[in-house]
């Protein structure tokens, strides 16, 4: 039996959706309360405000990022097996929640103090957990010499171009999507 939805979840998703649609700014309210089946007056009795759900959409991203990395660093300590799982869980993603992923990816500019620091801390610190596994497996002499800078910020943007590609219902062999895609970016760090 399917899990039920929430109003609220429903907002949430449907938010998701408008903003990777319209962009968050030319969202508007009454668009969304009308997206969900209410007046845009019911609409406020669920939520505060676009900014709320903006961000609770980012900082929800980034604490499942956050905690998928965690996992994987407990699971695993190859350079490359943590590289194929972070690169797979990116791909998962973007495939699985690409109105989210749009958001967390593009919209999160439009967050507001304090929760824009608190998303920019956040996405610093999972990002520097890649730049640390990169820059391991440089020392390591197993990832090719180069900047580590751009190393780590090759492999994160490989990623990016899927959720504006995919489309649900599309037919895709995703396990194959995510071997082929991890396969080609893991060649290119390979030494």
């Amino acid at each position: 039996m399917a899990k039920k939805i929430s109003k609220k979840d429903k907002i949430y998703i449907a938010a998701a959706r408008l903003f990777k649609t319209n962009g968050y700014q030319a969202t508007s309210m009454r668009q969304l309360a009308k997206e969900v089946g209410l007046e845009a007056s019911s609409l406020y009795s669920h939520i505060s405000s676009k900014q709320e759900i903006l961000s609770q959409i980012c900082l929800n991203e980034a604490n499942k990022f956050q905690d998928n990395l965690n996992i994987t660093l407990r699971e695993e300590q190859d350079v490359f097996e943590l590289l194929r799982k972070i690169s797979y869980y990116h791909i998962e993603t973007a495939l699985e929640d690409p109105m989210s992923v749009t958001v967390f990816n593009d919209e999160w500019r439009h967050l507001e103090e304090p929760t824009i620091s608190q998303f920019r801390s956040k996405r610093k610190a999972y990002e520097k957990q890649i730049l640390d596994i990169i820059e391991r497996g440089i020392d390591e002499d197993l990832i090719i010499q180069g900047d580590s800078f751009v190393l780590y910020q090759t492999f994160l943007s490989s990623f990016k171009w899927l959720y504006l590609w995919y489309r649900p219902g599309r037919e895709i062999d995703k396990d194959s999507l995510k071997a082929d895609i991890s396969g080609v970016i893991l060649k290119g760090l390979r030494k």
